[in-house]
This record gives C-alpha cells, sequence and structure tokens, in this order.
C-alpha cells in the first residue's frame, strides 16, 4: 500500500515594503472616496436650500419646476453617490486580505484600478467618438425659412425655443462662493484618489510584490555523479539484460584438466 502525500507548502519571502505602503495608499484612497460622497451630499443640501430660497422669491413659480429641480437634484446625487460608496467599499474590503498576501483581494484591486481608468477615460472616448460624426454631417444646415421677428444681427430672441421662466432666472442668475467651493474640492477630491488607486496598482504590481502574492518552488539542486547532467526528475531505466554491464574478467575462466593419454 503506498501513501500519497500532497506536497509542501511553498515558504512565503517576508513582506516587501511596496506591499504596505500600498496598504496605507489604499485606505487613504478609501478616506478621499467617503469625503467625496459628503461633499455630494453636502451640495446636494445646499442646493435643495437654493432652490427653497429661489421658490421664496418667486411665489408663482410653476410646481412642476419646482418638483422636476428637487428630483433631479436627488438623482444627480444618489446615482453617484451609490456608485462612490461601493468603490469604497470595495477597497476598503480588499485592503487587509491584501496585506495578508490574498492574490485574490489583489486581483480585486487590480479590477477597482481598471474600473477608475474606464471613467476617466469615458468622457475623452465619447468626445472623440462623436468628432467623425461632425465631419461626416458636411456643412450646417441653413433653413429656408427664417422668422421675421429675428433681429437684424442674427441671434433669435429667447422666447422663440423656449418661454422666460423667472424661477429658473432667479435659481440659476448667478452662482455662490459655496457652490465654487464644493465643486473645486470634489475636482480636486477625485484626481487625489485616482493618483492613490492608480498608485496601489502599480506597487502591487512591481515584481517583488508579485513574487510575495505568488510564491514560486526553490530549484533542487542537480544530483553530484556520473548522472549529473541529467533533471532528477527522470525515471531510471531498468536493462532486461544486466548481464552485457557486467565488466569482463581479468583472468581466463577455468578449463577442466585434459586427460593422460592411455
Amino acid at each position: 500500500m503506498t501513501l500519497i502525500t500532497a506536497d509542501p507548502p511553498v515558504p512565503r519571502p517576508p513582506r516587501p515594503v511596496t506591499v504596505t505602503i500600498a496598504f496605507w495608499l489604499q485606505l487613504a484612497a478609501v478616506l478621499m472616496l467617503l469625503g467625496l460622497l459628503g461633499l455630494i451630499v453636502g451640495h446636494a443640501v445646499y442646493f435643495d436650500e437654493l432652490i427653497s430660497r429661489a421658490v421664496e422669491l418667486v411665489p408663482d413659480a410653476d410646481p412642476d419646476e419646482v418638483n422636476g429641480e428637487r428630483v433631479g437634484n436627488v438623482v444627480t446625487t444618489v446615482i453617484p453617490g451609490v456608485i462612490i460608496l461601493v468603490v469604497a467599499v470595495w477597497l476598503a474590503a480588499t485592503a487587509i486580505p491584501v496585506l495578508r498576501g490574498s492574490n485574490v483581494g489583489r486581483i480585486f484591486v487590480f479590477i477597482a484600478g481598471g474600473a477608475h481608468l474606464l471613467l476617466c477615460a469615458s468622457p475623452f472616448v465619447a468626445g472623440a467618438a462623436i468628432i467623425p460624426l461632425f465631419i461626416a454631417s458636411g456643412p450646417a444646415y441653413e433653413p429656408e425659412y427664417v422668422p421675421e421677428d429675428i433681429p437684424q444681427d442674427g441671434f433669435p430672441p429667447d422666447d422663440i425655443f423656449w418661454e422666460d421662466s423667472k424661477f429658473y432666472d432667479t435659481l440659476y442668475s448667478d452662482t455662490t462662493p459655496a457652490e465654487d467651493a464644493f465643486f473645486a474640492g470634489q475636482a480636486a477630491v477625485t484626481v487625489v484618489e485616482v493618483v492613490l488607486v492608480l498608485a496601489v496598482v502599480v506597487l502591487l504590481a512591481v515584481p517583488p510584490a508579485y513574487r510575495w502574492f505568488v510564491p514560486r518552488p526553490a530549484l533542487q539542486p542537480l544530483p553530484v555523479g556520473p548522472y549529473a547532467g541529467y533533471p532528477a526528475a527522470l525515471p531510471y531505466v531498468i536493462c532486461p539484460d544486466p548481464s552485457v554491464h557486467v565488466p569482463p574478467s581479468a583472468t581466463p575462466p577455468a578449463t577442466p584438466p585434459v586427460p593422460p593419454p592411455a
């Protein structure tokens, strides 16, 4: 009966410094995402107050316009807020496994980094995709009928295409310093967070980190002897006729004595 045993686990080398640095940068990226989520929610609350202020200044505002602005404010907050929260939980859940040497956690961090690159490149890709459409469309279409009430300067009045709304004019008449601060903070935090995630991906992909996450068994030394030039893993071949490999004897074989003649 032959007992089959599993191979001993490959010893893991000491944790490189790059993995430790990547762990702390990953936690910093999570904090940046939570800060960005706070800025988005804070701007939503502030913009809702601006809507209430515009309603106070314009008592006869259309209820549909007011309701549309409030719903739009909620939608533009919930969608990016959920995405940011999912990415923050993703990075936070993989930080400890990566620090302990989980290659699966490292792969999930790479997936998060690829998603960041796609989100950052999507506006540029969309803009590049629209350029051929403008080129193929040719010159701009000039309508034959021109309304008579267009002034001589060529710019039609706004009320030809849409009606004036005192509520919209009051709400979007001018940006406040608080809104500028919200947008500037969101842009700065987003740039810092993307840089941190890309740095984490690079630190986890360098050769020292790769050898730590995916340890390889050490090479066994070759045997010393007449078969030193052959790998030790080759099987031994047994010759069916061992007498072929027996060296000849130095002394001649003994012959029986010859009897004397009669």
